[in-house]
């Protein structure tokens, strides 16, 4: 029954990322994994790409532009500026540092590539996500976290930005 819900649960997340029309409501959904074999988390975070559009826009460049094909160093620069003070990973006491890998699109969202490095074991994580909370106080933040195969999974919002996981 636990994959029942977990499957319906997915469902209704992908099917609030499906419109293709204006949306109503706003929410990021960022997939964690620890991948013990290079002491590294790996992350993937999917936003409304008119959402950040409008962020980027409002805090750093009222001309920045994401655009499908178009990888410009500046914006590139923006969104990792961003997400570094919007999403924190605190392991060990410690708010570690993120890399961005690189983004592509989908659809009506653009896909961000984030990876910590140089992380060691640990048994709890807290994760702090404000992504976009600056500009839509409806804001919800959907985290996903992944360690030796066991999956956590936060909701974030502006009120209650943070919270921590716990691993057997």
């Amino acid at each position: 029954m636990n994959h029942l819900k977990k499957l319906i649960f997915l469902l209704l997340i992908y099917s609030c990322f499906s419109f293709s029309e204006t949306h109503k409501f706003y929410l990021s959904v960022t997939d964690a994994e620890y991948v013990e074999e290079s002491s590294s988390v790996q992350l993937i975070t999917r936003i409304f790409v008119d959402d950040f559009q409008k962020l980027l826009q409002t805090r750093y460049d009222s001309k920045v532009e994401l655009l499908r094909g178009q990888d410009l160093a500046e914006n590139n620069a923006y969104i990792e500026k961003y997400f570094r003070k919007k999403l924190k990973i605190n392991i060990h006491n410690k708010d570690l540092q993120l890399t961005f890998i690189g983004k592509r699109y989908e659809d009506d969202l653009i896909i961000c590539y984030f990876e910590i490095e140089n992380v060691r074991e640990f048994s709890s994580v807290k994760i702090t996500n404000l992504l976009l909370t600056d500009l839509f106080e409806d804001q919800k933040n959907l985290v996903h976290f992944e360690k030796n195969g066991e999956t956590e999974s936060l909701l974030l919002v502006k009120n209650k930005p943070t919270d921590v996981i716990e691993f057997d």
